[in-house]
């Protein structure tokens, strides 16, 4: 049956090239936009999301409020904290807390002048970061021991592309960099380039004991803020056992600043959900998200509607062949079967071109944008699954109503020359037809007050 099915469609779609080629190509630019709109949004809830261990690891946010003796400076709103603080709170909450497994710091990005033989780079974003970093963060090490790389003194981790400016490809573990003309440094591994959906961006990590060495006093005073402090907790412990002992948490070690108090932030949705400043990486917006994705509902639901409208419109010409075809007693759920594959014949057709043309704009709408977006998330097994099953479900979607119609001709009357459609099904598609014109009369005019207003 499905062999007779093909046959048949496969004689329609020769017969009505150019009627073909329109309802292909109409849905087909639809899916592009939507898989380049889906693009864009899975990478937006992607972020962070790489870290094996990322449902238990917290970013610990801090507030330093200005407060006058003996005033009360109430409880703190979200927006007075912020993701950058004091060394000692780290050490402090994993001596206070047994919930804490692991505790990892790191100070603001620095550029150091880095130096090998007759190569020498100015690097920008250098972290002086905890040892504690690789049992912490999911980042893979390509040489080095990613447990012992960052315990020495003057140790530094580069990442993949830094590492090949100096030594190509050769493992460099064991050589020195001379840093600023004054200080060596022995690398002790090579890290892969941390993925663009991170919060993290930066070339290599220098052991924290570089700086604890050079500037010990920063580390136990509490007034001194330039590091980030994310913890792992225990596998079943409960974030709010430490946020509500957080207040005590404070009186204990830092009494005297009534304006300093603690809180914890999921890292795994800091991108999208932080209210705190200073941010040690980039953020977006779950409005953003959520517009994008109407955008993408609207214009497949007017792809889908464009679609049903040229079927519906074509019907008089399959008028006679459904006719003739019930009078030698072809049922109408057969019929109906036959025009709904037609339609997810079509509907497959439209995806492989919007595959396509997804795929040469996925680059420019990455610049657009600013992101690095990457078109193999398409192709792993789930996302084929989803996108086939998105396929057929769309071609089910825009051929319902047409199948319907065609395969409801009343044989007689089409046979005879008096058949006309009902003028239910022609308010319908009039309702079709002023429903598609209003979605995208909003989304080009939301396009062009958009655009007038960034200008």
């Amino acid at each position: 049956m499905i062999q007779h099915f093909f046959q048949i469609a496969w004689r329609n779609l020769m017969k009505r090239k150019f009627y073909s080629l329109i309802n292909i190509t109409g849905l087909a630019i639809g899916m592009a936009c939507c898989l380049l709109i889906t693009l864009n949004v899975q990478h937006e809830l992607s972020y962070d999301q790489y870290h094996t261990k990322g449902d238990r690891i917290y970013r610990v946010l801090q507030t330093f409020r200005s407060v006058q003796q003996g005033e009360n400076p109430g409880a703190p709103t979200p927006a007075d904290f912020q993701v950058w603080g004091c060394a000692p709170v780290g050490p402090a909450l994993r001596t206070d807390f047994p919930e804490v497994e692991k505790v990892v710091q790191f100070m603001s990005p620095v550029s150091l002048l880095l130096q090998h033989g007759e190569k020498r780079f100015q690097q920008d974003n250098l972290l002086f970061i905890d040892s504690t970093a690789f049992d912490v963060f999911s980042w893979k090490m390509v040489y080095g021991n990613p447990h012992t790389a960052l315990s020495r003194p003057n140790s530094i981790v580069l990442t993949r592309t830094v590492a090949q400016k100096f030594f190509g490809n050769s493992d460099p573990v064991g050589q020195l960099l001379r840093v600023d003309n004054q200080d060596n440094y022995l690398v002790t591994g090579v890290m892969e380039d941390v993925p663009p959906n991170s919060q993290f961006s930066f070339n290599g990590l220098i052991s924290m004991t570089t700086e604890k060495k050079q500037n010990p006093d920063i580390f136990n005073w509490w007034g001194y803020v330039d590091f980030y402090t994310y913890v792992l907790l225990k596998e079943n412990s409960n974030i709010r056992s430490l946020q509500a002992q957080s207040s005590a948490f404070v009186k204990r070690h830092n009494a005297e600043d009534k304006g300093y108090s603690v809180s914890f932030e999921k890292m795994t949705g800091a991108y999208l959900h932080s209210v705190a400043g200073r941010q040690p990486g980039p953020t977006g917006s779950l409005l953003n998200v959520y517009l994008f994705s109407c955008i993408a509902v609207f214009i497949m639901l007017i792809a889908c509607i464009n679609f049903m409208n040229l079927s519906t419109a074509r019907s008089l010409e399959r008028a006679k062949e459904v006719g003739v075809r019930k009078v030698l007693g072809v049922r109408p759920s057969s019929l109906m079967w036959q025009f709904l594959f037609e339609s997810v014949l079509l509907s497959l057709a439209a995806a492989i071109i919007a595959l396509v043309l997804a795929r040469t704009g996925a680059s420019w709408v990455g610049k657009l944008s600013g992101k690095d977006l990457s078109y193999a998330h398409f192709f792993t097994p789930l996302m084929s699954a989803w996108m086939l099953a998105f396929t057929i479900l769309v071609g089910i979607a825009a051929g319902i109503y047409p199948a319907w119609f065609l395969s409801g001709f009343r044989a007689i009357a089409v046979l005879k020359g008096k058949f006309n459609p009902s003028g239910e099904g022609i308010s319908f598609r009039k309702a079709l037809v002023i429903f598609q014109f209003t979605l995208s009369i909003a989304l080009i005019a939301g396009t062009i007050i958009v655009y007038t207003q960034f200008k």
